[in-house]
């Protein structure tokens, strides 16, 4: 829904520049359902799917408008006629014109860093009220023409030719092969290998050791967690309903399915044959996904004054890399040791671990990472393996294989359902891990403080 406020800028003056000493403080999330691309949401823009996780957002936490200062916002699928989808949303919901907003792109770790950032933001006194999040629409990807096509059309109106004639020569010395004008639609695919992310992916489970049984397993066990949380109301905590533009209100994600092993052997390998060991499925890979997702982070001078939850915060966070040729997406397993030194904390300290699941081989390959001594050895400077994951703490409600990956969305939703997690279970940990392409991981630990400091959870 839209929201409508006065578009008078009334500042907000309750931030201490400078001060390094202040606490920044996690108040709650909201999302849109995760929908199959060129589906259910279908004519809802990656603006759009934004909108209405900030507007639900709002309408959820009932903040002010006119004390937002900042919008902190993720984008992968990126859109070449709106480059700040932040500061769109804060138009298209007309909230107030004297809110800041920039972008990020951190591939599908871009509202977790949005997240970490808006931390930084807020202990660094430059803020006290800010959303973060993320939004994409694979439905809306641009289908890019090829380089030679654009090419000879920009000599055409840019080549200096003053007559139809000398234009149409430049285009024919510029545009190079007709052949070559076919537009082709946009892949996952890294730039420096060439390869496709699930190919990737598949060299991983071949490398590790990562079964086609294992990966099917972990896919069923999210899904069977996923119908569970819905079944208890868990997700519809996180959701806020959407018009899809088409005469519908959506109010769930609609990848949740009854799990069914035999079923999911049966299916054929996506991105290498079986002959050439390709083990991953659409049964254990996420599947292209729209969506948003929304978090209120404030300082806790200002959640104190409106009685609102201040028990979670960012305990620490860890961006890492990798060579993205052979194992693109293990940099999470650079980044978990090095999150916990930060926070002084072990394996066994964390009582949730949110792990984004990209796919099945991704999070697999990740503990075999961590509990090898020679991994240890190549990429963290120690003699022995870091530690073993506990199993049974593993995404609680469902992870990406059963609710769906919208690229810079998926961030903001481990934040949210990690925080709501802590709250209903009264733990103190909670580990969010997001691999993603370039060779790159984001890791953070969000902390449920004692109870007697915090006020009570929205």
């Amino acid at each position: 829904s839209v929201i409508i406020f006065s578009p008078i800028p009334l500042l907000p003056t309750m931030h201490k520049s400078g001060n390094l000493l202040r606490r920044a403080v996690i108040i709650a999330g909201q999302r849109t359902p995760f929908c199959k691309g060129y589906g259910d949401l279908l004519y809802v823009d990656s603006i759009g799917l934004g909108s209405a996780a900030v507007s639900g957002l709002i309408n959820k936490t009932k903040v002010d408008p006119m004390e937002v200062e900042q919008i902190v916002w993720g984008n992968v699928v990126l859109s070449t006629a709106t480059p700040n989808i932040g500061r769109e949303i804060v138009i298209e919901l007309n909230l107030p014109r004297h809110i800041v907003a920039h972008m990020i792109s951190f591939a599908c770790a871009s509202s977790l860093k949005c997240v970490c950032d808006t931390d930084m933001i807020i202990k660094g006194g430059h803020a006290d009220v800010v959303i973060a999040g993320g939004s994409d629409s694979v439905s809306h990807a641009e289908v890019p023409l090829p380089r030679g096509l654009t090419r000879g059309l920009s000599m055409v109106t840019f080549g200096g030719a003053k007559d139809a004639k000398g234009k149409l020569q430049k285009f024919w010395d510029y545009s190079g092969p007709a052949s070559g004008w076919i537009p082709g639609f946009p892949a996952v695919a890294e730039k420096s290998t060439g390869k496709t992310m699930g190919y990737h992916c598949d060299m991983m489970a071949e490398f590790n050791g990562v079964t086609r049984a294992a990966q099917d397993q972990l896919a069923a066990e999210s899904h069977e967690k996923a119908l569970k949380a819905m079944q208890k109301g868990y997700l519809k905590e996180e959701i806020v309903p959407i018009d899809n533009r088409a005469g519908k209100i959506i109010s769930m994600d609609n990848f949740i399915q009854k799990p069914n092993l035999e079923k999911y052997a049966k299916l054929k390998p996506a991105f290498r044959s079986a002959e050439n060991k390709g083990t991953i499925t659409a049964a254990n890979a996420t599947g292209l996904t729209d969506g948003g997702s929304a978090v209120l982070m404030t300082s806790d001078e200002y959640a104190k004054k409106k009685g609102w939850p201040t028990d979670i915060q960012v305990k620490a966070w860890h961006n890492s890399a990798i060579d993205p040729f052979p194992q693109l997406l293990l940099a999470p397993a650079i980044a978990i040791p090095k999150v916990l030194e930060k926070a002084k904390l072990s394996l066994e300290d964390i009582d949730i671990f949110e792990i984004h699941e990209a796919f099945a081989a991704q999070v697999l390959s990740t503990f075999v990472a961590l509990e090898s001594d020679q991994f240890s050895r190549d990429y963290l400077g120690r003699d022995k393996a870091f530690g073993k994951i506990d199993r049974s703490k593993l995404n609680l409600n469902g992870g990406s294989l059963a609710l769906g990956h919208p690229f810079a969305a998926t961030g903001g939703r481990v934040v949210a359902a990690a925080a709501n997690e802590l709250r209903r279970s009264k733990k103190r940990y909670a580990l969010l891990s997001v691999c993603a392409a370039g060779g790159l991981g984001s890791v953070a630990i969000i902390e449920r403080v004692d109870e007697l400091s915090a006020q009570p959870a929205l």
